[in-house]
């Protein structure tokens, strides 16, 4: 990155480049990828080019967030941070590695407004005013508006803790994270009312369209990367009536896309969960179909086929990175994924439904706490808890 050795570093320049996720490190702050283009030592300044991972405590995050910090208008302006992506900073930073990663704590810092040119920092800018009010509107749907903030942003500081570590531990943590199901649901919507409105090519058009504003707000995260590639290729092939390629073979070429434009993304525990359980499905969930008792119904075989064949192909992975595998999950994905697709569903429609009529949030809401209930309740007898 730079000749300056990282411990003797005390303030860096650059832009977010990731979403900011909560965490239990240094007490409590939110990590991010921070791209550097200038570091600062007792020496002087250097010329910096890479990624480090950057911690900001959590005051400064939350600022801006509503429910958490009790400030007066002008506090939160002088003390806030907007962190999203491409918000560019000066920041006063603390070396701290982490699992041999190069990181730092943030102490303080200044915000030099948005990364790009005119119009690029412009969208960014957009980009992450339409996170916060997102964030705004669904603190104001409760517990529910915490898990529906999950499931469409990536953003999990509204999710009951309890909740969440439900999920992990009933082995149903996929369902949190942003990948093709979320992506395959929005894109679904869209497509259907596009060939509504005027036919296939249409249709598809307005789906891609869709995909595309979902991956913009939600953020590339690895498994979401992973399935907007899968989407546009899937999408060009039916543009140029093409056939439509082997299952293993599409996964394959995401791979190498993959690598190629994300490196980094290889040791994340997302792309190696989201790749694996795709191909253990892929490859092995035929074999586990034709174990399954013949009187159970088709879907609840295919259901349990592919989430027996995924947690095979994840568990090493599992074991290495989190110490253990939940077999549970296995069955709790049978009563848990249609409520949380159900959840989606309603979630959506009562955002527009919203937008438009403001005074139906109310009874909306009310719907879709009750439906939480049910989630939660479920996902956490599956945890045992």
């Amino acid at each position: 990155m730079t000749l300056a050795k990282s411990n003797e570093i005390t303030k860096i320049e650059g832009y977010v480049s990731s979403n900011p996720v909560k965490g239990a490190a240094f007490g409590s702050s939110y990590k991010t990828s921070f791209t550097v283009r200038k570091v600062f030592t007792e020496n002087g300044a250097f010329s910096a080019d890479g990624e480090v991972l950057l911690y900001f405590p959590k005051d400064l995050v939350e600022a801006f967030y509503p429910g958490k910090l009790y400030t007066s208008a002008a506090k939160r302006v002088e003390k806030g941070f907007l962190i999203e992506n491409g918000a560019d900073f000066s920041l006063d930073v603390d070396f701290a590695p982490v699992k041999g990663k190069t990181a730092f704590i943030v102490r303080s810092g200044k915000a030099l407004g948005w990364t790009g040119g005119k119009i690029a920092s412009r969208i960014c800018h957009f980009r992450a005013l339409c996170r916060l009010q997102f964030k705004r509107l669904m603190y104001g749907w409760g517990k529910a508006g915490g898990l529906l903030l999950a499931l469409l942003s990536g953003s999990r500081e509204y999710t009951e803790k309890a909740v969440s570590d439900a999920f992990r531990d009933s082995g149903l943590s996929h369902i949190l994270a942003l990948s093709g199901m979320h992506l395959g649901l929005f894109g679904a919507i869209a497509r259907f009312l596009g060939r509504k409105a005027s036919g296939r090519n249409l249709g598809d058009a307005v789906q891609l369209l869709a995909i595309l504003f979902f991956v913009w707000f939600a953020g590339l995260s690895p498994s979401l990367f992973r399935a907007f590639l899968a989407a546009l290729i899937l999408y060009l092939n039916s543009l140029f009536r093409m056939n439509r390629p082997e299952p293993v073979s599409l996964l394959s070429v995401c791979f190498l896309v993959h690598v190629i434009i994300f490196p980094s993304h290889v040791f994340e525990a997302a792309f190696m969960l989201s790749y694996s359980s795709l191909g253990g499905i892929m490859i092995l969930s035929r074999y586990v179909r034709k174990v399954c008792p013949a009187f159970v119904p088709y879907k609840v075989r295919l259901s349990l086929s592919d989430s027996t064949a995924a947690q095979i192909a994840t568990s090493a992975i599992s074991l290495k990175l989190f110490g253990k595998i939940a077999p549970i999950g296995i069955i709790a994905s049978l009563f848990v994924s249609p409520l949380v697709f159900l959840f989606l569903y309603i979630g959506l429609f009562g955002i527009i439904i919203s937008l438009f009529l403001p005074f139906l949030s109310v009874p909306i809401s009310a719907i879709m706490n009750l439906l939480y209930l049910f989630i939660s309740k479920l996902v956490l007898f599956f945890s045992f808890k």
